[in-house]
């Protein structure tokens, strides 16, 4: 039986590292290192290890101590303790691997394993992988370091799915920007007051500005030859959410006039409710 003492040092411990992990969150290997160096040190053990499920197999992922540089390693999912954690979804341990018919011995004999604790990493109600620290003498673990890694699987587990949709994010955002910036056609995204948020160079040389700073200091119905088109604009973006080859007469910087070929839809803004206008705009020759 853990002393209050011992628990709440575990505890504690566990609080830091997940303020640790997450801060962490918008790097995925980052992530998966700080959770297997801290899985190390708030159980004692000689390593720990994140696994990946693919298929019928449990890919090493990321590792420390013992465990380090056997990513890729695989075990069976059917012939591995890993593999049980993940199939019933419960904590496993293993008190001495050499008198346990479940854990796939000849793989802990490569890596010196005797002793080990393995928990799921779960995801929507499914196991996808599992924590796992192990030790080099048997009999090392106790219910206490099984609760912790309990715990520090489900820290893995959210860490790591905000870690993969932050990941997403930004490389959606970076395709975004690449095809907004060299997009030939003057790109850009205004608010429905009027607000122009951001446009390529396209845009600028279009409106024959200096600069998209510049540009930007200006608003929306200072680009229409005739103020009064934009609000005829919008009322029908209002009935229909987008619109393609409309002409609109624009209003260069040096007052000259032109004709725009104007797409635009309706996108959610940043602040809940606003609307925000995204589009492009050719001049017509």
């Amino acid at each position: 039986m853990p002393s209050t003492i011992d628990l709440a040092a575990r505890l504690s411990a566990i609080l830091a590292a997940q303020q640790e992990i997450f801060a962490a969150a918008t790097d995925l290997d980052a992530v998966m290192r700080i959770v297997v160096s801290k899985t190390e040190r708030i159980t004692e053990s000689d390593g720990a290890a994140l696994e990946r499920l693919e298929g019928g197999e449990l890919v090493y992922v990321a590792g420390s101590g013992r465990a380090a540089g056997r990513e890729d390693l695989r075990l069976a999912l059917d012939a591995s303790l890993s593999g049980a954690a993940v199939r019933e979804r419960a904590v496993m341990r293993s008190d001495d691997v050499e008198l346990d018919p479940r854990v796939d011995a000849p793989a802990c004999r490569r890596m010196g394993i005797r002793s080990m604790i393995i928990a799921p990493v779960m995801r929507g109600g499914q196991a996808v992988g599992a924590l796992k620290t192990v030790s080099s003498r048997a009999r090392t673990f106790d219910d206490l370091d099984a609760y912790c890694v309990q715990i520090l699987a489900g820290l893995a587990s959210a860490a790591l799915d905000l870690a993969q949709e932050l990941h997403a994010r930004q490389a959606s955002e970076a395709r975004y920007r690449l095809l907004f910036e060299r997009n030939i056609a003057g790109v850009f995204r205004t608010t429905r007051d009027g607000r122009i948020l951001d446009c390529n160079d396209a845009f600028v040389r279009t409106l024959g500005y200096g600069s998209k700073e510049e540009l930007l200091t200006r608003q929306s119905a200072d680009l229409y030859a005739r103020p009064a088109d934009r609000g005829q604009l919008l009322a029908a973006l209002d009935q229909n959410r987008g619109m393609t080859n409309v002409r609109v007469q624009l209003k260069r910087k040096d007052g000259s006039e032109l004709t725009g070929v104007v797409n635009v839809g309706v996108i959610a803004g940043d602040e809940e409710g606003e609307m925000q206008l995204l589009g492009t705009v050719v001049a017509e020759s």
